[in-house]
């Protein structure tokens, strides 16, 4: 084989210890939003991004939404995101999503020394989500199409995630649970990738709220979560932890750490609402040496 596979795990600064798996761009996280907080959403997500996160927080948006994000990541790597979420009866709600993934130009080699030549590599993934209310529980599903391409060689597949969500104590505090990438992909060259299979718990709890004291609107409201996320393919535990504080309903600031990451553990963002658009950007500051520091934008609309 004429590229050197290991170096996408690189390329695309993705959280891993163990490339066993493969397809690990399926482990970058979609929107800036949730990844300023350290990846932890499982318990909270309830917007468009549901589709990744976990597909029972669809029927708990309050809103109709379509959103947009893009991943700068060092080099030429992109990755481009559509989301979207409809209402679907009176507890349901339905999303559709397809993810981009491209590598730009990478050299080829045979072994040590000059590049013979280039390459690039691309993954796509596309599908729809469904979640509902069911009493006091939301459970959701996701069916995903999967390909991946690496010079000339090719392959597709089919996951499938599941997701539950819980909201006790008046809705100050949120349980979720998810397990993805639950599939096969066809061979790619001689042999077929292993997804990575992913188990998400978390919790969100919203500690400090000030409201106005004539109608109740909120001035500040503050949010912390904290996840737990199993590789069930390469047996790898990490833990996610993030907070963010909200003002006036319009201007939101967030931080986010992540343990046991060999490219990064912090992360800064911030969200900005105008009417029904809000806009969300995330930092993440990789590892020394690694060669800079990754950006993603998101752009929203709910109505």
């Amino acid at each position: 084989m004429r590229y050197l596979v290991p170096f996408l795990a690189l390329a695309f600064a993705l959280p891993l210890q163990a490339q066993e798996s493969g397809l690990a761009f399926l482990r970058i996280g979609t929107n800036a939003a949730a990844l300023a907080m350290g990846d932890a959403q499982v318990a909270h997500s309830r917007d468009a991004f549901s589709t990744y996160w976990n597909p029972a927080g669809l029927a708990a948006a309050s809103s109709n939404t379509v959103a947009l994000a893009h991943h700068l990541w060092v080099g030429d790597v992109r990755t481009y995101a559509l989301a979207s979420r409809f209402r679907a009866g009176a507890s349901g709600g339905f999303g559709l999503f397809v993810t981009a993934t491209g590598s730009g130009d990478l050299e080829a080699r045979d072994g040590p020394g000059e590049a013979t030549g280039l390459f690039d590599a691309q993954f796509l993934t596309a599908g729809a989500s469904y979640g509902r209310t069911l009493g006091p529980l939301r459970a959701g599903a996701t069916l995903k199409f999967l390909t991946e391409r690496i010079f000339t060689d090719q392959a597709s597949g089919v996951a499938v995630d599941f997701g539950l969500q819980l909201d006790l104590m008046q809705d100050l505090l949120q349980l979720g649970a998810a397990v993805q990438n639950l599939g096969k992909m066809s061979e790619l060259n001689a042999q077929a990738t292993r997804l990575p299979r992913l188990l998400r718990v978390g919790a969100a709890f919203f500690p400090f709220r000030i409201l106005t004291f004539d109608d109740d609107a909120p001035v500040l409201n503050t949010f912390v979560t904290a996840e737990v996320l199993r590789s069930l393919t390469d047996e790898t535990t990490q833990y996610h932890f993030g907070l963010s504080a909200e003002v006036m309903e319009l201007v939101t600031v967030r931080a986010g750490y992540i343990t046991n990451d060999a490219l990064r553990d912090v992360s800064f963002g911030g969200g900005l609402r105008y009417g029904g658009f809000i806009f969300d950007y995330a930092l993440l500051p990789f590892a020394e040496g690694f060669g800079g520091t990754g950006h993603i934008l998101t752009l929203s609309y709910g109505w």
